[in-house]
């Protein structure tokens, strides 16, 4: 499927065409047989109870007693089979979501709030799978029960079904009045849901914040103003049901009302069989009764048709860094990184990150990017990980553009540790073999080992097998840095990309780290983000970014006797606090 290919019910459905072929056919006899009972009742009423035999009328029983069981069994493999390939579509269908949503580049998560992503996932799609699992095969059944009955009615007493047809006029004008108003209501119920889950789900990943600031009655107050304006639109919504389909009970009375009076009148005269007509009210019964369930498979399609259309909105959603059509394979990357008049800018701000920047960085060595925060270092990592891809201007790896390279491929070759580290749900050995899930325990310790990971590792419970919990909270900041930076040499990357990898280690631990690293960069291209100047320090060579420009460029010492913004920052490092007290008069 391409990234943003058209999307529709039918999109669903088709796969599934034999299937669904098959639960057609198992609703076509549901609905012969139930046509069947009333049409057995009026034969034995009329030539078994009125003619006083005993033997039509054990027939008739028998055959009804056949038919209930018929009934019975195919009512069972119906609602099985068609419970089972709702499901299946229900797989497809999320599996389909989170694949694209996977796809999708991050500028996507920045401009929708992570509530709404997961209401595509849970409510959009509960909402689509009520409709398979319980309205399909009702809708059907429906159908072919009132589609079957009307034309057993005009059978049976055209003039009888011609004096009922009265109803059929506001009976329309009622449904055609429902299915506006209704789509309204439930647009608007699906646009509130939305937002209910995104707060929930911003307040709940702030919770820290929020008591620390005790923020708690604020945002329940929120929540519960945001809840009260969804529940309204629910209510809407049933307080027209609660309109509609007592109504057409009132339609199905009055239509069975007017037959019996018409009935009971031809009956005297002898034009009209008892049998008959108790077998036409019956079928007037069964012919409401459908029209009430089409109502309530009504409500699931238009809260499905409202899922779709948020689902299509999503599924159409291009990635903002699309596969090429004929990419190219990398074999092993060098490392040399190339900028040429590179310009970005974040969508959902506009602001400008890079602006017209040119580089060139060799292989192998550690380039180190300073400045103050938001001059565009993070966004410098994030064009060469392709995470973004440039507005204008060319971002190449060992001279090959890299929208034109296969990304898995590609990604497959660099190591990203983020500042803020994120461990997944498993043990400490999954998350560190996550870029390389078939390493073998010796390559999963060599890697820790090498960040000084393994010491605290061989400190726990269950060493390299200890659970980890939700995005590793159960773990200290610099431990769940530890093991970030051992995940990301696990893949002996081509290029290495630290966002600051020791900014939350203490300076026992920092130190470790900085010597293992001097060993692991050794012979990879290093794009590292640092906030403190001692770690730029021992870079190869150092970016001062500023308002997404690079302003100077060299080693430290280079830049030090350049007397510049880079010396400017480190003489505000290294001055002491107490030399202001000393120079007082």
């Amino acid at each position: 499927m391409a990234p943003h290919d058209d999307f529709s019910m039918g999109d669903v459905f088709r796969p599934f065409a034999r299937p669904l072929a098959l639960a057609a056919v198992l609703v076509v006899i549901d609905g012969l047989s139930g046509l069947a009972a009333p049409a057995l009742i009026r034969f034995g009423v009329d030539h078994g109870v009125l003619r006083h035999s005993q033997r039509v009328l054990a027939v008739a029983c028998a055959v009804l007693l056949v038919l209930q069981i018929i009934i019975w069994a195919n009512q069972r493999l119906m609602t099985f089979y068609t419970q089972c390939t709702a499901e299946r579509m229900l797989f497809g269908l999320r599996v389909r979501t989170f694949a694209h949503l996977q796809r999708l580049s991050l500028n996507y998560y920045e401009r929708h709030q992570a509530g709404k992503i997961m209401t595509r996932m849970t409510s959009d799609v509960e909402a689509f799978a009520q409709l398979l699992q319980q309205g399909l095969v009702t809708a059907m059944s429906s159908l072919m029960t009132c589609g079957g009955i009307a034309v057993v009615l005009a059978v049976f007493s055209p003039s009888l079904a011609l004096m009922i047809s009265v109803v059929l006029v506001p009976l329309v004008l009622s449904t055609m009045w429902f299915r506006r108003v209704s789509t309204q209501t439930y647009l608007a119920a699906r646009e509130r849901i939305s937002v209910l889950y995104a707060d929930m789900q911003e307040s709940l990943s702030g919770v820290v914040v929020s008591q620390a600031y005790n923020q708690q009655p604020a945002n329940e107050a929120r929540f519960a103003s945001l809840a009260d304006a969804y529940c309204h639109a629910r209510s809407r919504s049933y307080e027209l049901m609660a309109r509609f389909f007592p109504f057409l009970q009132l339609l199905s009375t009055a239509a069975k009302a007017i037959a019996l009076a018409v009935g009971a009148h031809r009956i005297a005269n002898g034009s009209l069989s008892a049998g008959l007509l108790i077998a036409f009210l019956l079928y007037l019964d069964q012919f409401f009764t459908p029209i009430q369930q089409l109502s309530t498979v009504f409500d699931q399609w238009l809260q499905a048709v409202v899922a779709v259309t948020q689902l299509r909105e999503l599924l159409q959603t291009p990635s903002g860094t699309p596969d090429t059509p004929d990419p190219v394979r990398p074999g092993r990357l060098r490392g040399e990184i190339t900028l040429d008049h590179v310009r970005f800018a974040y969508e959902s701000t506009g602001l400008v990150a890079m602006d017209d920047v040119s580089l060139s960085i060799p292989p192998g060595q550690v380039v180190a990017l300073v400045g103050t925060t938001g001059a565009g270092k993070s966004t410098l990592v994030k064009l060469v990980a392709r995470f973004y891809d440039a507005a204008s201007g060319t971002v190449r790896v060992d001279g090959v553009d890299v929208r034109d390279l296969d990304l898995a491929a590609y990604r497959h070759q660099l190591g990203f540790v983020p500042q803020e580290p994120f461990l997944f749900s498993g043990t400490i050995r999954s998350n560190i073999a996550y870029g390389r899930p078939s390493a073998s325990d010796l390559e999963v310790e060599r890697a820790a080992r090498a960040v000084g990971a393994h010491e605290f590792i061989a400190d726990l419970p269950h060493g390299y097998l200890t659970p980890v919990s939700e995005q590793g909270h159960s773990l200290s900041a610099g431990q769940r840095q530890l093991l970030s930076l051992a995940r990301a040499l696990l893949v002996d990357p081509a290029i290495l990309l630290l966002d600051e990898a020791t900014a939350n280690l203490d300076l026992a631990t920092e130190a470790r780290v900085q010597r293992a690293m001097g060993l692991v960069v050794s012979g990879r291209t290093t794009l590292l983000i640092a906030h403190r100047l001692q770690t730029a320090r021992a870079s190869h060579r150092i970016l001062v970014v500023d308002g997404g420009l690079i302003v100077e460029d060299g080693s430290h010492e280079e830049l030090i006797d350049l007397d510049g913004r880079y010396a400017a920052l480190w003489a505000a490092m290294t001055q002491r606090p107490t030399s202001a007290v000393r120079d007082r008069p």
